[in-house]
C-alpha cells in the first residue's frame, strides 16, 4: 500500500478570487489514517495546524474546489515522517511576508519533501502547476 498525497483547494472567502483560495495537503495513509496540514489565519497571523482523520471536503469550512492527485508515495516512507517534514515548514508571518500566504506554504512542505527524497522536483512543480491553475478559476475575478 502507498501514502496518496493530495493537494486540496478550497473556494476563497470572502471572495472566491484566487488569491483567497484556501489550500492544504491532504494524505492517506497505508494505516487508514488520514491527515489534512495547512496554515490558517491571515497575514502575520498564520498558525499551522493538521487535522487528522477528518473529512477533507469540509475541513476548512469552505467548499472543496478542487482535488488534485500528487503521487503514490512509497510504503517505506513511514506516516509519521512525512508528517513531521511537513509540519516543520516555516510558517512565515514577517513584516516582509504580507503577501504570503497558504498557497505559499503548501509550495514550501511540496518543496522539503522533495529535499528529503520523498516527491521528485517534477511532482512537485505539476502539483504547483495545478495549484495555480485551480486557484485561477476562483469565480470573482472583478
Amino acid at each position: 500500500m502507498t501514502t496518496k498525497a493530495t493537494l486540496l483547494i478550497y473556494t476563497g472567502s470572502p471572495l472566491d478570487s484566487p488569491e483567497y483560495r484556501h489550500t492544504a495537503l491532504h494524505f492517506d495513509f497505508p494505516t487508514g489514517r488520514t491527515s489534512t496540514m495547512h496554515v490558517i489565519g491571515t497575514q502575520g497571523l498564520f498558525t499551522y495546524q493538521e487535522l487528522q482523520d477528518a473529512d477533507p471536503t469540509t475541513t476548512s469550512g469552505r467548499e472543496l474546489a478542487r482535488s488534485i492527485p500528487i503521487a503514490d508515495i512509497d510504503d517505506l516512507i513511514l506516516p509519521e515522517n512525512i508528517r513531521r517534514v511537513v509540519a516543520s515548514t516555516p510558517v512565515r508571518n514577517g513584516r516582509g511576508d504580507l503577501d504570503w500566504n497558504c498557497q505559499n506554504w503548501v509550495a514550501d512542505a511540496l518543496g522539503r519533501l522533495v529535499a528529503v527524497g520523498v516527491l521528485s522536483e517534477g511532482v512537485r512543480e505539476r502539483a504547483v502547476d495545478g495549484m495555480v491553475e485551480g486557484c485561477l478559476e476562483g469565480r470573482d475575478l472583478s
